[in-house]
């Protein structure tokens, strides 16, 4: 009995020690432990640690043992035991029987932190100074106006013929007219400048309720949009008596919800008016929105090249921003007069003499200068039209010029040669009759008493024959 188990005791010692010299360990899904820093090597692994030169080293924190006995928190390695070998799992190892079932730890998740790319900040351009006949831009609004401004500014920065002129105010707008009030402002500001281009960009701070009486009406409402669209028509007609282009920009996209909406709404009182008046409505809307026309704060400048274009409130623009605004005004501008643009300047220049008047009725004027009706023009005289002109005082007759020559004929002046008659080169219908010259007739002098009258000598004259005597041999 003895002799037949020895075979099978020495395949079972053999087939022991091939698995301690392997490292494997015969597990029952039981996975490498992370807290404890052993599992895998097989049983010298469990109970001495890893090798150094195991990859689970160099992800262990700093100051652990390798040995599993020493790491653990309960009676066997690995720890994550809560008493005699009691654990939450199932599987350990075949050649473990002191470790204790353990779970496994929930894996870490890292997240990755959204990073927005990197721009680099826009450089100021150094502006070039300007003619004194340069043309004049001139551009009203609020705060956004003076941003497009600036951007406009740097545009024509290497333009000496064209000049940016900021008559913006931060808080301004069409709502609060006690604050500041353009319709009022507005003629004396183009009397004074003399632009020859008005950029208009308002809005932003229209978003709100207005003040009508001693009640508050609410932006949207009948009464609120019947008073502002007054006011908007009342800028576009002071615009349209100047008599110069005029270009509206449309109100940008805002972040907030509650004011995106406002935006779309104004420039819907805006745009009619603008173009029935004969000035351009610039939408810049598509510029700063994705292709869902959602609000964007990110996204590509004049140059394609991705940059934050709006600041953190989500209404302001940084100078990436406000130099993509002043790009849509300077394309429509030049598209529109020529300025600039290489083309034909199709802008007349402003009149420094004319001036916008309110009348008595209530009604804007263009008025010219007074002119006087009883002062003489300059250079004129006192004598009336029609009547006898003055006897000037005799003077010696110049001496007549001498005929012009063929050549100062042809080559100085460029006049042609008077045709001759009958020649091929005489065009004149009916033909001409060939203009025959006089003939020549000879005057011969009567012969004087005693001599006889000679022969004239003149060519076609007869010649006496001269005989001569034939020789007969």
């Amino acid at each position: 009995m003895t002799a037949s188990r020895r075979p099978l005791l020495f395949f079972g010692l053999a087939f022991a020690f091939s698995l301690l010299a392997t490292g494997d360990d015969v597990t029952f899904a039981s996975p490498w432990n992370s807290n404890s820093g052993g599992g895998g090597g097989g049983f010298f692994g469990q109970l001495f640690g890893p090798s150094p030169s195991d990859p689970f080293i160099r992800r262990r924190q700093k100051g652990a043992s390798s040995n599993p006995y020493l790491n653990n928190n309960g009676w066997g390695p690995g720890g994550n035991n809560n008493g005699w070998g009691q654990n939450n799992g199932w599987g350990q190892s075949f050649f473990s029987p002191f470790q204790p079932f353990g779970s496994k730890p929930p894996p870490t998740v890292h997240k990755p932190q959204p990073q927005q790319p990197g721009t680099p900040p826009v450089a100021a351009v150094e502006v070039k100074p300007k003619d004194a006949k340069a043309r004049k831009i001139l551009v009203i609004g609020d705060f956004l106006a003076g941003g497009l401004a600036w951007g406009l500014d740097q545009e024509f920065a290497d333009e000496p013929k064209l000049t940016v002129i900021d008559k913006s105010k931060e808080s301004s707008g069409l709502v609060r007219d006690d604050y500041y009030d353009w319709n009022k402002s507005l003629p004396a500001i183009l009397n004074s400048e003399k632009p020859d281009i008005v950029i208009v960009l308002l809005g932003v701070n229209d978003r709100q309720q207005m003040r009508a009486g001693v009640q508050r009406v609410a932006i949207g409402s009948d009464s609120w949009e019947k008073t502002y669209t007054q006011r908007v028509e009342g800028i576009v007609d002071t615009l349209k008596v100047y008599g110069r282009p005029f270009f509206w920009m449309s109100a940008p996209p805002m972040r907030s919800g509650s004011t995106a909406g406002d935006s779309t709404y104004l420039n819907g009182i805006y745009k009619p008016r603008v173009e029935a008046a004969g000035g351009t409505f610039v939408d810049v809307w598509n510029g700063f929105t994705n292709a869902d026309g959602q609000y964007i704060g990110w996204g590509p400048d004049k140059d394609g090249q991705v940059r934050q274009l709006r600041t953190a409130d989500g209404i302001n623009f940084t100078s990436a921003g406000r130099l993509k605004l002043a790009f849509y005004a300077e394309r429509e501008v030049r598209r529109k007069t020529g300025v600039g643009a290489g083309t034909v300047d199709l802008l007349s220049s402003a009149s420094q003499k004319t001036e916008i008047e309110i009348g008595p009725d209530g009604k804007k004027r263009l008025v010219g200068p007074v002119i006087s009706l009883t002062d003489p023009l300059p250079g004129g005289s006192d004598a009336l039209a029609g009547g006898p002109s003055p006897t000037p005082p005799a003077a010696a007759a110049p001496a007549p010029a001498p005929p012009d020559t063929p050549q100062t004929t042809m080559i100085d002046k460029g006049d042609a040669l008077p045709s001759i008659a009958g020649r091929a080169d005489d065009y004149v219908w009916p033909p001409r009759p060939a203009e025959v010259p006089p003939p020549v007739v000879e005057v011969v002098p009567p012969p004087t008493a005693g001599k006889p009258a000679k022969a004239s000598a003149s060519i076609g004259a007869e010649k006496p024959a001269v005989l001569t005597p034939i020789s007969k041999n």
